[in-house]
Formats: C-alpha cells, sequence, structure tokens
C-alpha cells in the first residue's frame, strides 16, 4: 500500500522556464550553460544545491565571475527565471492527494528559489509552498542531490517507510531510474506535463497492495 508520494519542483509542481533563467543570468554576465545542463547541474550550482557552498559563497564566487558585487537579489532574480508560473490545479491536486497520503517535496533546489517558494508569493493567492506538502526535502538542505542514492534513502528513514510504498514523480529519467533501482515506484512525466493522471493510475494500481 502506498503512503508517501514524493515530488520535484521545477517542471512538476511549476512549470519551469530555462531559457528565461539562462538569459537573465546572461543579463549579469554568466553563461549559466557551463553549470546547467539537461536535468542536471555541474561545477559551482551543483555545489550550492547540494550545500558544498552556501548562499553566500554562491553569490561571493557569482560576483567574482562578473566582476561586479551582486545583491542577493540580484542572484535570486537570475534564479527565479525558472519558474514561469504554478498552475492552480496543480496546487489543488496536492491537497486532493494528502487526504489520504503523506505528500512531499523532494527537490533539487537552493535557498534563493526556496525563499521565493516558501513566501506567501508563491501560489498567487497567499500561501507558500509549505501549505501544500507535509514535508519538504530540499538537497541543500539534505546535503545530497539526487539521483544520488543517498537522497532517497534519507527521506525513506526521515518518513519511515519502505521503498515499496513510496511513489516518486520527476521529470529527470536518471532521477527515476535511480528511485526505481531503490525499489520506489518512479513516474516519469515530460517537463511540465500534467502529472495526475499517471499518478491516480499508479495508486489504483497498489490500492491493495
Amino acid at each position: 500500500m502506498i503512503k508517501t508520494i514524493l515530488f520535484d519542483t521545477g517542471g512538476v509542481v511549476f512549470l519551469q522556464d530555462t531559457a528565461e533563467a539562462f538569459r537573465r543570468f546572461t543579463e549579469i554576465g554568466v553563461d549559466a550553460r557551463q553549470f546547467i545542463g539537461d536535468y542536471g547541474q555541474k561545477g559551482i550550482i551543483l555545489n550550492l544545491e547540494n550545500v558544498a557552498i552556501f548562499a553566500e559563497d554562491f553569490r561571493a564566487e557569482i560576483s567574482k565571475l562578473v566582476k561586479k558585487d551582486l545583491t542577493w537579489e540580484e542572484v535570486q532574480h537570475c534564479w527565479l527565471g525558472f519558474l514561469k508560473s504554478v498552475p492552480a490545479t496543480r496546487l489543488d491536486n496536492l491537497i486532493k492527494l494528502r487526504e489520504k497520503y503523506r505528500v512531499c517535496l523532494a527537490s533539487n533546489t537552493n535557498p534563493y528559489i526556496m525563499a521565493y517558494t516558501r513566501s506567501n508569493d508563491f501560489s498567487g493567492d497567499g500561501h507558500g509552498i509549505e501549505s501544500y506538502f507535509d514535508k519538504l526535502y530540499c538537497s541543500y538542505e539534505m546535503e545530497c542531490c539526487k539521483p544520488d542514492e543517498d537522497f532517497f534513502k534519507k527521506i525513506l528513514d526521515a518518513e519511515d517507510v519502505k521503498p515499496h510504498e513510496v511513489v516518486f514523480v520527476d521529470d529527470s529519467k536518471k532521477n527515476i531510474a535511480t528511485a526505481d533501482a531503490l525499489g520506489i515506484k518512479g513516474v516519469w512525466v515530460a517537463p511540465d506535463e500534467d502529472w495526475m493522471p499517471a499518478v491516480e493510475k499508479i495508486l489504483k494500481i497498489h490500492q491493495n497492495s
């Protein structure tokens, strides 16, 4: 029986605009393509998301790259380019799922994005992201990133659940592959695709197992 459902953020909870984020980074003089690939990060961005460096260190490193002292707000503005919109239907579906299951965020993310999503500006009607989840598992707070097995194992331990009792929804096939290998029921969705039909299908299949 399924007890817990894990969700990624970008491309899953909110619609993502990578081109806009890259444009904003370019405006301040940073070629973000050298740090961000398809569904993966590297260099100082990976270091930020697995807390090898802290947000202030990241701001300082980016400032060195562009030879200008950037503010927190300027760096955050670049990161928020990834967040295109938050469909109300997805938030409604998260609330619906919480009636029967424990619903948790499981995201590679960073303090710049989470400062916004945790604010009352996130939903458009005065609610932060914590209003829609029982628990937020963020890579920079867990000190590891997907698709590392440790990321999932830490969540399993914290939730006190077995892998077969968990569904994981993500738009990265690498992340889904790791989850599947651990026995978690992975649900891959294309970026920005409506995931509710696929989630309802797998929940129905395993409702009595």
